[in-house]
């Protein structure tokens, strides 16, 4: 393979990322494929004569409501064809990545380039992106760790490493092509949206509610809660701003709906978390953005209405809300750029 071609498809994954995570409110900071001098050349690489550096790609920051601190997430992009996903591969990425994040906490170079904030309260992470350039992997990314003797992989025990695998991002991917057909049909809001975060025992959300970020934990569980305000949209018959579609929660369901108790669990969280008891009636809608959803999903939701209820006491002011969800399945996206494409971009 010519370094040309090696390039093209090593900046696909860059491409890939750059168009999913601006929707959850990530920031790109500092230059990106740039490398920095390691300052802890004796430990990460003590056989090397010559300076030894550490890449990066490119790093993002977004502010996490639990931890009340700025999260930069030092990235490791890989754009692999389905027979490069191997474990050994992700092996040494992951041991890469590892020591490079070790560097970044102690190198003043990184923290120049990087933490410009100087004042905030911050961590430092790494995140692998794994992205499959071919479109052809289909397997459980994490099955590749059955094999896996528990060498060290060079991570500390005060570090984490996120890994966004194939399926992750296509998820992410469908998410992102969803919400742009919603804005277009004019249901949901460009700006006026926040990811929500119900207060914990020991952590209440901080920040300014309507700005709240995705945290790479929330990108990569379950169901995603988005509250948004209601969508104002220009009319041009009437020549003046409109309402097109109310306040309300619009929440992305990962899972396959292949059970009734899935969906109870949904229905407990929504209590809890006083969506469903609240005096306002603001509309909820689930997307379920699963390539692989059963095909039982929507028996499942409804009965798992009518159980909740049941266990409520027949509670009528549940039941409408309830039944008031609107479920639908979300067409499955997966990012399409390819090497060629990239050839042919003019300057």
């Amino acid at each position: 393979m010519s370094g040309g071609e090696t390039e093209k498809i090593a900046r696909l994954a860059e491409l890939v990322s750059n168009e999913i995570f601006s929707f959850f409110r990530w920031k790109k900071e500092g230059p990106a494929n740039l490398n920095f001098t390691c300052v802890k050349k004796e430990t990460h690489a003590p056989s090397k004569k010559s300076e030894h550096t550490h890449p990066a790609d490119v790093v993002f920051k977004y502010a996490d409501p639990y931890l009340n601190k700025a999260v930069y997430l030092h990235t490791d992009l890989k754009s692999y064809s389905v027979s490069s996903i191997t474990l050994d591969s992700i092996k040494k990425a992951l041991k890469s990545l590892g020591k490079t994040i070790d560097c970044a906490r102690a190198s003043t170079e990184w923290q120049t380039r990087y933490h410009l904030a100087k004042r905030e309260r911050y961590e430092v992470r790494g995140m692998l992106f794994v992205y499959n350039h071919d479109d052809e992997y289909d397997k459980n990314f994490y099955d590749h760790f059955k094999d896996y003797k528990g060498e060290n992989l060079h991570i500390k025990d005060s570090q984490q490493i996120h890994i966004v695998e194939p399926s992750l991002i296509n998820y992410l991917k469908t998410l992102q092509v969803d919400v742009n057909a919603l804005r277009a049909a004019g249901t949901f809001p460009k700006d006026n949206y926040t990811f929500y975060y119900p207060d914990l025992v020991l952590h209440k959300a901080s920040g300014e509610y309507w700005e709240r970020a995705a945290t790479a934990e929330l990108i990569a569980s379950p169901y995603m809660i988005i509250h948004h305000k209601e969508v104002i949209s220009y009319c041009e018959k009437a020549m003046k701003p409109t309402e097109t579609y109310s306040e309300g929660y619009l929440i992305y369901y990962r899972r396959d709906g292949s059970s009734e108790i899935e969906f109870r669990y949904l229905f407990d969280a929504l209590s809890r978390f006083q969506i469903l008891n609240a005096n306002k009636d603001l509309k909820i809608r689930i997307r379920v953005a699963n390539r692989y959803h059963h095909s039982s999903i929507l028996s499942n939701f409804n009965a798992a209405i009518n159980s909740y209820v049941t266990e409520w006491g027949e509670d009528e002011n549940r039941k409408r809300k309830l039944q008031a969800i609107e479920l639908d399945i979300v067409n499955h996206a997966i990012p399409n750029y390819k090497p060629e494409a990239i050839g042919w971009e003019r300057d």
